[in-house]
């Protein structure tokens, strides 16, 4: 059981109290950590959905108030992800936080299929670090600036910085939001004044959908939306067919291709079945909540607007009574005898030959469609078997490289750590894998401590110094490895590095 909780901010991701909470604790070991918080010792954690929250409520101590309703919606990023979904759906989701199910919650939402991804690290904003710093001795990881297309600090109108912090590992260690892995230093807005302006428009929308509380609606009643504010502006006709290509070409005079590329939603003008001549189509294909937020911006619709609207007329049916000028049976035994004429052919390849004949007996007749038309399905072909020695001699020269790399890169040191290996590499956690032995033990041998990695940094901000001509002292040695002013612990460390003459370079 937890022996306390730590103060909880505004806006804090859940996974930032308990990575707290485990440095409070002097935690050393990810699973003894997991028992005391969980219960569990071997679970998924995510930074994002984190699941199984009923139990981490009950191992809480007894005087906390806090709900699981209220970690999910004020301390996870369930709000954003679910603000477009049904609320049948969005229950399920969280009911699965509460009580746990076993699996990825992000790939049932769609992420590793979807084509708007969310930040493979954590990001911050230089200022409120400054401030969080100045104000309560720490600083924290915000939900708001890991939602995918936030560019700007709504706060302070900075851009916000990547760390190494991976931000989608199903087991997923717990970093704080420290002078490690942010600092102080605010870098040049490289976007210009239009995108930002759209940028920030857009964070406005994602935080009514991260506060606030409104009715859930249907993906039908969405798309009906929609199709009003196309009518109204003349993309849609009186009876709600959508001028597609009308649609398309204003929504690319409104936004810029640039910013469209930041937003992950380049629309390919070459591709029929581009995303955004889908996107208002009544069909179950997954929407990412940032291109709900897009489309509405276009029509000049705010997320609070939009919510509270509640008619939607969408399409005018118009009714047409079809009735077939042939033979039922005429029909059946011509599509018989193509399937006799065309043995092994499947579904689609039946369908090509006969073009006509197919859609209407799919469409008048499709349980004896279903039940004379066979299914062929071709087999999968074997993955090759992997020759891990190979692999293991290929990845851990890879590792090698990395790791020259990192220590070899310009500028203020990066810590040598597995994460680090695999960033600079560019790989995922299956570099992990127990089967790759050599790499594995090479890793292990060269990932640093936080205790060398901070003499490394000590030394590398003495050398800039002296290359600078600058007079030495702790405090500015200090303020250059990025540790801020008030650290004693650094600062004796400080002064034992100098002591024992280590100024040179």
């Amino acid at each position: 059981m937890m022996n306390f909780i730590p103060q909880i901010y505004s806006d804090e991701l859940l996974y930032s109290v308990l990575a707290r909470y485990k440095r409070m604790c002097g935690m050393v070991s990810r699973r003894a950590f997991l028992k005391d918080v969980y219960g569990e010792s071997k679970m998924l954690t995510s930074i994002f959905f984190p699941q199984y929250l009923e139990s981490l409520r009950e191992n809480m101590p007894p005087y906390s108030k806090i709900t699981v309703n209220e970690l999910i919606w004020n301390h996870t990023m369930f709000p954003f992800y679910t603000a477009f979904l049904s609320k049948e759906r969005s229950d399920s989701i969280h009911s699965m936080m509460v009580d746990g199910c076993g699996k990825s919650i992000e790939n049932i939402l769609g992420f590793s299929g979807g084509k708007v991804k969310p930040y493979s690290r954590l990001r911050y904003c230089s200022m409120c670090y400054s401030e969080d710093i100045e104000e309560y001795g720490e600083s924290f990881w915000r939900r708001l600036f890991q939602v995918p297309g936030v560019l700007y600090c709504p706060k302070h109108g900075v851009s916000l910085k990547s760390t190494i912090v991976p931000s989608t590992e199903k087991y997923a260690d717990y970093w704080c939001a420290d002078s490690d892995m942010c600092s102080a230093d605010v870098e040049d807005d490289t976007y210009d004044e239009q995108i930002k302006e759209l940028n920030l428009q857009y964070i406005w929308n994602v935080i009514f959908l991260m506060n606030s509380a409104y009715k859930k609606k249907e993906l039908s009643d969405v798309v009906h939306f929609y199709i009003d504010r196309l009518r109204e502006r003349r993309l849609a006709s009186a009876k709600g067919f959508i001028r597609i290509q009308d649609f398309v070409d204003e929504f690319l005079r409104f936004y810029p291709a640039d910013y469209l590329n930041l937003m992950q939603s380049n629309v390919d003008l070459n591709q029929q079945a581009n995303w955004l001549r889908l996107f208002v189509r009544n069909n179950a294909k997954n929407r990412s909540p940032l291109r709900h937020l897009l489309v509405l911006q276009f029509l000049g619709v705010s997320a609070d607007e939009f919510f509270h609207e509640q008619s939607a007329t969408g399409k005018i049916a118009v009714r047409v009574n079809h009735t077939p000028s042939f033979d039922l049976e005429e029909r059946r035994t011509a599509w018989l005898k193509i399937i006799e004429d065309n043995p092994g052919l499947n579904r689609s390849q039946l369908k090509e030959i006969g073009k006509g004949l197919h859609t209407w007996i799919y469409k008048h007749d499709r349980e004896w469609y279903d039940q004379v038309t066979p299914r062929v399905r071709k087999r999968k072909k074997r993955s090759p078997v992997i020759d891990w020695a190979k692999r293991d001699e290929e990845c851990l020269a890879l590792a090698k490289q990395a790791v020259e790399s990192i220590l070899n890169r310009e500028g203020k040191p990066i810590r040598v750590l597995p994460a680090t290996i695999r960033q600079e590499i560019g790989v995922r956690r299956w570099f992990d894998n127990r089967k790759l032995v050599r790499t594995r033990q090479f890793i292990q041998q060269v990932t640093e401590d936080i205790n060398s990695y901070r003499i490394r940094k000590i030394k590398w901000a003495i050398s800039e110094l002296e290359s600078e001509g600058v007079s030495l002292t702790v405090y500015k040695i200090q303020l250059r490895a990025g540790f801020g002013g008030d650290n004693k612990e650094i600062a004796k460390l400080i002064s034992r590095i100098v002591d024992i003459g280590h100024l040179s370079p």
